[in-house]
């Protein structure tokens, strides 16, 4: 990957890790349940921390063994930001509200 995709894939998951809990806490239209907004939380500072952890690792160019923990963290952190925001998806935990 360049390093132009680097970035716009980190960027993209930050802020698309930022949406989420945002659109589940403060959607007009739809409640949803309590566990839906926490984990839509939890899902966000897992990307949080995967974006961090990218941008971290886009900066050092040393390759030590260090950084390779860092990458199975970084890669770690990022299945579970995109496991918990698929479980809210496909859930659908929602009632739509009526005006």
């Amino acid at each position: 990957m360049t390093i132009l995709t680097d970035i716009i894939s980190l960027l993209v998951g930050i802020t698309f890790s930022i949406l989420l809990p945002i659109v589940v806490c403060f959607h007009r239209k739809r409640v949803y349940v309590r566990w839906a907004k926490i984990i839509s939380i939890m899902a966000c500072i897992a990307g949080l921390g995967w974006g961090i952890l990218g941008l971290v690792l886009w900066h050092s160019s040393i390759v030590t063994s260090d950084s390779f923990r860092l990458e199975g963290i970084k890669g770690m952190l990022g299945g579970i930001c995109i496991g918990l925001a698929l479980s809210v998806m496909i859930a659908k935990p929602y009632e739509k509200r009526v005006a």
